[in-house]
């Protein structure tokens, strides 16, 4: 007989009873490079562990791409602590995301744990950015540190906010220390230390820096002037602006009052040539002194029409595909970005050579077509409209959640639900975000250093899971996709391709090889409304059996569900093919999705499935409100609605005396291979002396896998290769006074 060692895979959910982190070495990764992989464990099971295993799973999106791994780790006691290192050879496929699963068992081959990391495999970075930032540039930081956190969100791309020295004159004199425009220290070597430890985690480094401002007054006397700015490249506004108090002035912006006198920025045209040359040969200056790898350039939005000092008139916006284009030429091997601030005018970066796109959205700023950026939909409409237009780029956003609610209520947390639904519209439209920088700080305010709101225990974990989750499915995020009209039909709740409140917010998309539908819930919040500034409850209430009907185009055999939502765990799931037919819309099937809490993506192609099968266990989530298709031998069993694991009722095991219950079925017909059993299993009060699924009469030696007990549902697992075309499934308990056992969801797959 075999026991234990049976089990495969893990509960989708990590329990934390074991597994503390999982994380890699570096962002992203060459092809053919080394992964090493890092497993911390602290042992809070309450029971003193003997020995076990840890084994690694390696997948692409719903299949295994290597063989899996098993590590022995020896005894540790209750409250004791062990790290694990494993290195994996990734995939020579450039441009592919991996999801390694680590499984933690017992002695008895019992799962104990279970927790999922995401590798990119990227060559180049622009391909799938994942923008960070950095804001502390004084003397004595652990940047190490702070890369590494920043690293364990597999942050590829870095923004140094406010570490030059003038607009017009990003690198100082002494590059050694100076002043920022605030009076604060900066310190060259910190900066120096930050980039060496980000490029052996495989990050770039960006200087940020305005493409067309000075500044002047400075108390040290110094004026951009005297820099060599010709004030002749200048911009003032018209005549026509519609600021009206503002016509015939200079174009200026005032930052607020600082010790060095910094105070006011003033602007030129992008469209000149002196100025294009002035500042190209200073940021080449800077780049190269400190060792950055390319220039972040900003801009404070559109201000309207504005006149140039020989009497033209322009917008800046139109000014910005042709400064670019030049800037990236006089960069050379350097990397280029800029932020049309409020978008105004991001038609023109996304057509330009810039690298990566990336813009500030602000909730009052409105794109081209009038629609204001207040939703989670115009966040949406803005990342596909950016992809379109440069040619499949992804659009970094950087949208400052809570900004009111963050400086009138500082030190308080982020609103969890919030943070999520925004990190989801923006992902799932096959953008990415600018959120996370320093040593895990999130930010709420358009200057980075302000530090108003910060993450709870809740969201950090959340954090995790998402950026593990867009760098494990980024080819089925942006990487090719393409929005569709097929349409989509969800039973029973409300549902709509629109973001509107009490409603699955659902869009679809394809590529050459899968068809993608995304939902997002949006029941039970009050709005739409992503920046959340009077800090409104966001967190949705949890949608389960979801089931829904998809008309497709190419024909679908199988169907997988993923999500960063912690019930999935990042785990690709197979979805049952309830229904396949046609009626006078098209072509459809029917399928059941088990959960959606904030963010699901389901999957579909023509492939064969990795795990489903038409012999299926008869009522093996007990929905028959019976024991309609088992066969129970004893009487202390039932089905009832009360603590189920998902749907609407679940079977139990119960006796006020010692008992012994077994309930089972046989599966006929089936095709001689491997095949795997699922099964939800909760077994929280009294003693059991047995407590186990098993797999018998199959053609080979029987398979126990034990059911421990615990104060949740847990999946057990367990796998045979059969021989003789059938299969019996049981769950059986010998048990003291007072003892239950409850069962859900028995699934049969293909192995």
């Amino acid at each position: 007989m075999i026991t234990g060692g049976s089990q495969v895979l893990a509960t989708s959910s990590s329990t934390g009873k074991m597994i503390k982190d999982l994380n890699t070495d570096k962002s992203m990764y060459n092809p053919g490079d080394i992964v090493k992989i890092y497993l911390d464990i602290k042992n809070d099971t309450e029971d003193n562990i003997e020995d076990g295993t840890i084994t690694f799973k390696f997948k692409h999106l719903e299949k295994e791409v290597s063989d899996s791994k098993v590590v022995t780790y020896s005894a540790i006691s209750n409250g004791g602590e062990a790290y694990i290192n494993y290195e994996w050879t990734v995939p020579n496929e450039d441009y592919k995301g991996y999801l390694v699963q680590a499984i933690c068992k017992n002695e008895d081959g019992i799962i104990l744990d279970t927790e999922t990391v995401g590798v990119d495999v990227s060559s180049d970075w622009r391909r799938f950015p994942r923008y960070g930032y950095l804001t502390d540039f004084s003397e004595n930081v652990d940047t190490a540190k702070y890369i590494w956190t920043l690293k364990n969100y597999h942050i590829n791309g870095l923004e140094y906010y406010d570490a030059q020295y003038r607009h017009h004159k990003p690198a100082a004199d002494n590059t050694d220390v100076w002043e920022d425009w605030t009076g604060r220290d900066i310190y060259g070597d910190t900066i120096r230390s930050y980039i060496s430890s980000a490029r052996a985690s495989n990050m770039v480094n960006m200087q940020y820096n305005m493409i067309y401002a000075a500044t002047s007054n400075s108390t040290d006397g110094s004026n951009y002037w005297d820099d060599g700015v010709d004030e002749g490249w200048g911009l003032w506004y018209s005549e026509n602006n519609q600021h009206v108090d503002k016509r015939g002035e200079r174009f200026t912006f005032f930052m607020g009052d600082t010790p060095t006198g910094d105070s006011t920025l003033y602007f030129f045209n992008l469209w000149n040539k002196g100025w294009q040359d002035y500042i190209f040969q200073k940021e080449n200056e800077s780049l190269n002194a400190l060792g950055y790898d390319g220039w972040h350039g900003d801009t404070i939005g559109e201000w309207g029409e504005m006149k140039t000092a020989d009497g033209h008139y322009i917008t800046v916006k139109d000014t910005y595909t042709d400064f670019l284009n030049n800037a990236k030429q006089a960069l050379g091997d350097k990397y280029l970005m800029c932020n049309p601030v409020g978008a105004q005018g991001i038609e023109n970066v996304n057509r330009s050579n810039v690298d990566v796109l990336y813009t500030e959205i602000w909730p009052w700023d409105h794109d081209s077509e009038g629609i204001q950026y207040n939703t989670y939909g115009a966040l949406k409409k803005e990342v596909e409209q950016s992809r379109i237009e440069s040619g499949g780029k992804s659009l970094i956003v950087p949208a400052y959640m809570q900004k009111d609610y963050g400086i009138d209520n500082p030190g308080n947390y982020f609103n969890t639900g919030a943070v999520i639904l925004t990190d989801a519209a923006v992902y799932s439209a096959g953008g990415s975000r600018l959120e996370l920088g320093d040593d895990g700080k999130m930010l709420n305010h358009e200057y980075f250093p302000a530090e108003n709101l910060k993450m709870s225990d809740e969201l950090i974990n959340r954090e995790r899971n998402m950026y593990d989750f867009i760098v494990a499915y980024e080819n089925l995020l942006r990487d090719g996709q393409n929005e569709t009209d097929n349409e989509v039909y969800i039973y029973d709740k409300s549902a709509s391709r629109e973001d509107e409140t009490g409603n699955i917010w659902y869009s679809t998309k394809a590529d050459d090889k899968y068809q993608i539908i995304q939902m997002i819930n949006l029941i039970g919040i009050k709005d739409n409304q992503w920046a959340n500034y009077d800090n409104s409850d966001k967190t949705p209430d949890k949608q389960t059996n979801i089931k829904v009907k998809y008309y497709y185009t190419d024909d679908i055999n199988s169907v997988y569900v993923a999500s960063p939502d912690p019930e999935y765990n990042c785990e690709t799931r197979n979805i049952k093919i309830e229904k396949k037919s046609s009626d006078d819309t098209g072509k459809y099937i029917e399928f059941t999705v088990p959960s959606l809490e904030y963010w699901d993506m389901i999957y579909m192609s023509e492939d064969e499935p990795i795990s489903q099968l038409d012999n299926e266990i008869i009522n093996g989530s007990f929905e028959n409100g019976n024991l309609d298709g088992w066969i129970a031998t004893g009487t202390n069993v039932g089905v009832d609605d009360v603590d189920v694991q998902d749907g609407d009722y679940k079977c139990y095991f119960w006796g006020t005396e010692s008992y012994t219950q077994k309930i089972e079925q046989t599966i006929t017909g089936l095709e001689n291979r491997k095949y795997t059993v699922k099964a939800m299993v909760k077994q929280n009060t009294g003693n059991t002396n047995i407590s186990r699924m098993e797999l018998t009469n199959y053609g080979g030696e029987d398979v126990h896998v034990n059911i421990p007990h615990g104060d949740s549902y847990i999946e057990i697992h367990g796998t045979v290769e059969v021989k003789n075309g059938r299969l019996n499934v049981s769950f059986y308990q010998d048990a003291q006074e007072n003892t239950n056992l409850q069962i859900d969801n028995v699934y049969l797959f293909l192995s």
